[in-house]
């Protein structure tokens, strides 16, 4: 699903401001979506897509609770995963003024 497009996205670029020791957990993460959303036939639903950004935002809401990780994710790691996340959804067709994100994230 549209690769070269999803692939110019620079994830670090979204998270320049960001704590390091919760940086590689929230890139990990975008990488991962991006691989599952590549991997979708051209056809694929809403739903299915939907689905794996819903996947991906509770995965980064455990994260942001993980106590073995001394950092959390404040105003500008927020902001750079939602304007990261919704860049990816763009791409795939999704509306980012239903800020569908905001549906599933507890950060």
């Amino acid at each position: 699903m549209k690769r070269k497009e999803m692939e110019a996205i620079k994830f670090e670029e979204y998270l320049e401001v960001c704590y390091e020791d919760i940086k590689p957990y929230l890139l990990k993460e975008l990488h991962d979506l991006r691989n599952r959303l590549i991997a979708l036939p051209e056809n694929s639903g809403d739903e299915k897509v939907m689905m794996l950004f819903e996947e991906v935002v509770k995965k980064i809401n455990e994260i942001d609770q993980n106590k073995s990780i001394e950092s959390r994710i404040d105003t500008e790691e927020r902001e750079g995963l939602c304007d990261v996340l919704y860049a990816l959804g763009n791409i795939v067709g999704l509306d980012a003024q239903t800020e569908y994100i905001d549906n599933w994230r507890t950060w």
